[in-house]
C-alpha cells in the first residue's frame, strides 16, 4: 500500500517600492500555489498532475517548473509526472508582465510497501 504525503510552502517576494508597498496594504498580496492531483494508479510509480495558481500578477505569466524528478518544464501546467518511493521538491517560479518574481513549492513523500 503506498502512502503519499504532501507538505507545501508558499514564498513571496518583497515589495520594490514604496509606492507599491502602499497599493499591497489595499489589495491582496501576490502569490502563487500549487494545486497537485493524484491520478488513480494501483502500483508504483505515483503519477501525479501539478497546476499553478497565481493571484495578484500581471497577466501575461511566464512559469518554470523543477519537478522533483530530473525534469523541467515551462508553462501552467506540465504532464502528468511519475514517482517512485522517495522524498521530491516540486518548485514553481512564476514571472509577471512586470518582471515580479514569485516562487513556491510543494514537497511529496511517497512511501510504500515493498514485497520480501
Amino acid at each position: 500500500m503506498k502512502r503519499i504525503t504532501l507538505a507545501t510552502l508558499l514564498l513571496t517576494g518583497g515589495m520594490t517600492s514604496a509606492a507599491g508597498a502602499s497599493a499591497a496594504m489595499h489589495e491582496a498580496a501576490p502569490s502563487v500555489s500549487i494545486v497537485a492531483e493524484y491520478l488513480c494508479t494501483n502500483r508504483p510509480p505515483k503519477l501525479v498532475a501539478f497546476r499553478a495558481e497565481a493571484t495578484g500578477l500581471m497577466p501575461p505569466l511566464r512559469l518554470h517548473w523543477n519537478l522533483g524528478n530530473g525534469k523541467e518544464w515551462e508553462g501552467p501546467k506540465p504532464p502528468p509526472q511519475s514517482y517512485d518511493d522517495g522524498r521530491y521538491d516540486v518548485i514553481v517560479t512564476v514571472t509577471d508582465a512586470d518582471g515580479h518574481v514569485r516562487m513556491t513549492s510543494l514537497t511529496i513523500d511517497v512511501e510504500g510497501e515493498h514485497e520480501h
